[in-house]
């Protein structure tokens, strides 16, 4: 006799896919909500008949799902993945078969694709242990896999104009796994195709589920940090983080972890208040540093921070960031040097500046001269440096422009 808690799981199932109850599928199929008959899945030797006898013209999507769920609690992790791609296949091909848009599709299809993803993020640190033993073993092997199967489905969904959530999301899921990767340079090609496409239809991304913006947004702004371009970033990752959720503080500290040194690149610093709320006390001592034009508070907390800089891809953005400590140092020492002068004047000495330089950085009167030069090349500092004279001229106008209006 037929398990009354599997009984009931088709026949919801069966429900919300008649309803068309989107939001509901992905509930009743949550691996993490605790109320899956894991114990009965495990046991059951006849899911998939189960399946067919109540589940009806759907049973397909409902049998791999639960097979899946078997493998899981069995511990069979490979066939665990390989259920549920094939599951997440056969979703796929009803979404696009499907009449319409489709969205009350998605919240099953993102539900699918998160337990895939966590599949083979599992299979693959499990296999790092053996890496010391098998030198060729490939790595990320599982999430390579998961690529190739998105990149199918990628092109499929290009296709279909009505499926643009189910296009973007794969979109997503495939940045997601270049990131991880390492591949960013293949996020360019995915972008170009997806905002193409939109930009031929006259369609824009905010008029998606917020759930899918936001994910895409991120995404968006994290590869527009790689390429270094700010502006776009800025826009991309501010839309994200004030669309995302207050609840959702894991999300938003995602967000800000790119967010915050795009903002400190243009000139917005943070409040301290926000750093604390998102622990983010990465950046206060940056912050401290960047607006006392301490050098050496720089250079130390950069040095600390490195691994994990480069480990995010934000390394050499925050290293620019040592142009606006030392903008702020040589403004600092403009207004100090200026206000002891009986005559206010625009021409300074490069002897206070070279002390100070040499005592923050540890620079020499030559390195002190370029570093000057620098800061005015990028637009950091309006004037000129009279080396004969030995005189560094800034403008009277505005001889420290806004970092938004830098090079």
């Amino acid at each position: 006799m037929a398990n009354a808690a599997l009984v009931g799981m088709c026949g919801n199932f069966l429900r919300h896919m008649d309803r068309q109850e989107g939001v509901q599928l992905a509930q009743l199929f949550d691996m993490g909500s605790g109320r899956l008959p894991l114990r009965e899945i495990g046991r059951c030797e006849n899911l998939e008949e189960l399946a067919k006898k109540y589940a009806g013209e759907s049973h397909e999507v409902l049998s791999l799902y639960l097979l899946s769920l078997q493998a899981h609690v069995r511990s069979e992790a490979v066939r665990h993945l390989e259920l549920v791609c094939t599951c997440l296949k056969s979703w796929v091909h009803r979404y696009v078969e499907a009449e319409g848009s489709g969205l009350w599709m998605m919240p099953l299809m993102l539900q699918f694709t998160a337990v895939a993803r966590k599949a083979a993020n599992q299979l693959d640190q499990a296999k790092k242990s053996e890496r010391a033993e098998r030198q060729h073993q490939e790595n990320n092997a599982y999430l390579k896999q998961l690529v190739a199967l998105y990149r199918k489905f990628f092109n499929t969904l290009n296709k279909e104009r009505a499926k643009r959530a189910g296009h973007v999301w794969i979109c997503c899921e495939l940045l997601r796994a270049y990131f991880k990767l390492q591949q960013v340079s293949q996020c360019s090609f995915t972008l170009t195709t997806v905002t193409q496409s939109m930009q031929k239809d006259g369609f824009s991304p905010t008029d998606l589920p917020k759930a899918i913006c936001v994910t895409f947004y991120f995404f968006w702004g994290k590869y527009l940090v790689f390429d270094h371009n700010l502006q776009g970033a800025d826009e991309k990752l501010t839309w994200a983080f004030n669309n995302c959720p207050e609840r959702a503080l894991a999300n938003r500290r995602r967000i800000l972890l790119y967010l915050v040194p795009c903002k400190l690149r243009l000139g917005v610093l943070p409040t301290q208040e926000l750093l604390h709320k998102y622990d983010l006390d990465v950046f206060v001592d940056v912050v401290k540093a960047i607006k006392e034009g301490n050098v050496q508070l720089f250079n130390n907390k950069m040095t600390e921070l490195s691994a994990d800089l480069i480990k995010m891809g934000t390394y050499l953005l925050m290293m620019k960031l040592k142009f606006m400590v030392m903008r702020n140092l040589t403004k600092g020492i403009f207004r100090e040097v200026r206000g002891r002068l009986a005559e206010k004047t625009d021409k300074l000495d490069f002897t206070p500046f070279e002390h100070v330089f040499g005592w923050q950085d540890g620079c020499d009167a030559d390195e002190t001269a370029a570093c000057l030069a620098t800061l005015i090349y990028n637009g950091a500092i309006k004037g000129y440096l009279s080396h004969d004279r030995r005189k560094v001229v800034f403008a009277k106008d505005a001889p420290f422009p806004p970092p938004s209006k830098w090079r």
